[in-house]
């Protein structure tokens, strides 16, 4: 098999730390994430790996691989419960990477939409084709023109992955409502972290992207309040992110790292956010 070469400092390298973090993530906690998915597409990538290998034995590096499949195990089950009521929905990946997260709660029926800058889908047409019931469409998510190719009969789940903290608040906003205009009866699920764990945990990456005033970036403390004033269309509700779906002591995770989990869930406001969307 052809392996797929990534170049140190371009952008398909950005796309790694995620694919890596959610394939370590998966081996060590696969009752919370048994994501094959992952470790298939690292493995046709002419990429080495050796210095994430030498992190990945390091405390943090393993605190960001639970981290890293929390969110995705956080997402299918928001996923699953709307497809229970529509079985036949959409389910749209905004900003999707190399993340093949809706594939590991497919029913069988939905239709499969990923969305992401022409360059990342150029590599994930290359890597990842689209097979049976999926789509991949190049577009920025800021341009209103993707929305018009997605036409759902039977609902749609629409979420954002570690994707609007990258996003000005106005720009959010006005994505999230031109999505209640254009799909009544939608819910749209993303993670968000409140003003302290965007100053303490997005700031440097921000930064790495040239961006040096994070003042005006997405960020949100009370997700109920602040985003339910947006519209009163919009039904809003949240839980914690890393410690909001899963039980982690039954899973296994250490008493340090579930220590560390309700900190930064309560400390950086780390929530996920399902926004429904009212006719």
């Amino acid at each position: 098999m052809e392996r797929y070469h990534i170049a140190e400092n371009t952008v398909q390298e950005t796309l790694i730390i995620p694919l890596y973090g959610r394939k370590l993530g998966s081996e060590l906690y696969p009752g919370i994430l048994d994501d094959p998915y992952s470790a298939a597409a690292a493995g046709r990538l002419d990429y080495d790996f050796a210095e994430l290998d030498k992190k990945k034995r390091t405390a943090a590096w393993r605190f960001g691989a639970l981290e890293g499949i929390l969110r995705p195990r956080d997402i299918l089950e928001e996923m699953k419960a709307y497809l229970e009521l529509h079985p036949g929905a959409f389910v749209v990946n905004m900003g999707c990477g190399l993340d093949q997260t809706p594939l590991i709660g497919d029913n069988g029926k939905m239709r499969l939409y990923n969305i992401d800058r022409p360059d990342v889908i150029g590599i994930r047409n290359e890597l990842l084709p689209p097979m049976g019931r999926e789509t991949n469409i190049a577009a920025d998510l800021s341009d209103p023109s993707w929305i018009k190719e997605i036409e759902p009969e039977e609902g749609v789940f629409l979420f954002a992955a570690g994707v609007f903290h990258y996003f000005r608040a106005g720009e959010v906003r006005d994505l999230v409502l031109r999505l209640l205009e254009a799909f009544p009866g939608g819910r749209l699920v993303f993670d968000t972290v409140g003003r302290t764990g965007q100053r303490l945990l997005m700031k440097k990456t921000l930064e790495n992207m040239g961006i040096s005033d994070i003042s005006g970036y997405f960020c949100i403390s009370d997700p109920v309040s602040e985003i339910g004033g947006w519209s009163d269309r919009i039904s809003v509700s949240s839980r914690r992110y890393l410690g909001g779906y899963v039980d982690l002591k039954s899973e296994g995770v250490p008493a340090g790292m579930r220590l560390m989990c309700r900190f930064f869930d309560r400390a950086m406001n780390m929530n996920i956010c399902r926004l429904e969307f009212r006719p």
